[in-house]
């Protein structure tokens, strides 16, 4: 297969589309026969499809050998993390494109079709679709922003679907809830061994992260209105149902906090330039103080240890010392990166 999406006549509607999908289950056991079963009515459905599974104890694992045996299904026997499931199901593909689903999330029939065209633009490695609410009238996600706190900002989060977003965008990365990636793009992102999540993470900030990496060496990431899905924000992630940001921390469990805390400057080490740093300070140490504030009233003990752990942010600095010397993606054009 070509690098470059085809176009959707109808004799090639009825070929696979040339994405690989891949989705990582933990107790998704309510969730991810919709998920499966949306790919099946997919106009063009995915070349290939791997499940890869976190040790569910729900009977999720079952549910995809019965009945989905167009997927391959990696168990993994117990929860390696988001990132590393992910890394072992891309390593498991070989199409180029990689579709990163939630299996909390339910694809229109024209998902692909619509969102697949942006990558006509060589320099496009992530692809963002509109996501939907089950409720189907709220936005959960129209691509990503980096905010000036160095938060991921998911555009119209929490909105209703008025339209605002119904044109298409550059944008600064996908939700990693249906992200859809050029697979030349992981290719140059990607640590030694093949690692495009920063396995580090577990989870959380990792599609923030794959896009930062990814504009800094020259990709765009692209959003089409008309690709839609639905997602089910935090169903698989007990206690996250919550609308707000600020609020959804509150609760998450001590270790769900000290990776989200974890992330945040992991993120931030491997990725920030001091010019776009300090022209952002006053957002980014108000986030801090309002973070360190949470942690030390309710979970004290994050905070000891992310100390502890400390060695993963030198660790941070020492992958950012390696991506300095990768070699720009020729396609770039030029704007801000950081």
């Amino acid at each position: 297969m070509t690098d470059t999406p085809r176009g959707t006549t109808a004799e090639e509607a009825r070929e696979p589309a040339p994405v690989a999908t891949v989705i990582v289950t933990w107790n998704a056991a309510a969730w991810v026969g919709d998920c499966l079963r949306s790919l099946r009515a997919l106009l063009r459905p995915p070349a290939e499809v791997v499940v890869v599974d976190n040790g569910s104890a729900d009977g999720t694992p079952a549910i995809v050998r019965d009945g989905f045996p167009e997927a391959v299904l990696v168990e993994c026997g117990a929860n390696l993390g988001f990132c590393r499931a992910n890394n072992m199901g891309i390593a498991r593909t070989r199409s180029p494109f990689v579709l990163v689903l939630n299996p909390d999330a339910r694809l229109a029939p024209r998902f692909l079709e619509e969102l697949l065209p942006a990558f006509d633009d060589p320099a496009v490695g992530i692809g963002a679709g509109k996501l939907l609410r089950p409720d189907g009238t709220t936005i959960d996600s129209a691509g990503q922003l980096l905010g000036r706190s160095r938060q991921p900002v998911d555009r119209g989060y929490g909105t209703r679907d008025d339209g605002r977003f119904d044109t298409d965008a550059e944008v600064f990365g996908a939700c990693g809830a249906a992200a859809l990636y050029r697979r030349a793009m992981l290719d140059t992102v990607a640590d030694p061994g093949g690692e495009v999540f920063d396995e580090r993470f577990f989870a959380f900030y990792e599609d923030l992260d794959v896009a930062w990496r990814a504009r800094r060496l020259g990709w765009r990431a692209a959003y089409r209105h008309r690709a839609i899905g639905w997602h089910a924000r935090g169903a698989t992630a007990p206690g996250e149902a919550v609308r707000r940001r600020g609020r959804a921390i509150l609760a998450r469990s001590p270790s769900v906090r000290f990776h989200v805390a974890k992330n945040r400057y992991l993120t931030i080490l491997r990725n920030d330039t001091w010019r776009a740093y300090l022209r952002d300070l006053p957002f980014i140490l108000g986030r801090d103080a309002a973070l360190a504030g949470l942690l030390l009233l309710t979970s004290p003990g994050v905070i000891a240890r992310l100390w502890r752990e400390r060695t993963l942010f030198r660790g941070a600095l020492e992958r950012r010392r390696l991506d300095s010397a990768r070699p720009k993606h020729q396609t770039l054009h030029g704007g801000r990166t950081g």
